[in-house]
């Protein structure tokens, strides 16, 4: 019986050495597990891992939650009315020039950028 709801659920398993209370939280943790790759998947855009082993895995994981992050706390911090998806576009876009990424963000805004929706590879010259 589940505390939360008082749903009472059904767990099928050959493991017969563990209790229904340990076969329960191994299914909590697996359903957790499952969330966590859900979130990745909608807000990291990692559509496939460059390595096979652990560490590269955990790496790129690492590094994309990272890359989330800084992209989330420039858009707060800057009060803008982009989406993350349009902050993320506008700096892919001005990667190899050096300017105030809060400069970048208030000049876009002002000119209101069209929505771009190509996978292709684009550069911001100009």
């Amino acid at each position: 019986m589940r505390e939360e709801d008082g749903k009472e659920l059904s767990f099928i398993t050959n493991d017969l050495k563990r209790t229904a209370v340990e076969i329960a939280d191994l299914y909590k943790q697996r359903w957790q597990i499952e969330l966590f790759f859900k979130w990745i998947k909608q807000n990291l855009k990692i559509k496939r891992f460059l390595g096979t082993n652990e560490n590269a895995v955990r790496t790129q994981i690492i590094i994309a939650m990272i890359s989330y992050l800084l992209l989330k706390l420039v858009n707060k911090k800057s009060a803008s009315k982009l989406s993350l998806h349009q902050v993320a576009i506008l700096v892919a876009a001005n990667l190899m020039s050096r300017r105030n990424i809060f400069d970048l963000l208030l000049q876009k805004e002002l000119q209101k950028p069209p929505e771009i929706h190509s996978n292709q590879l684009t550069f911001g010259f100009g």
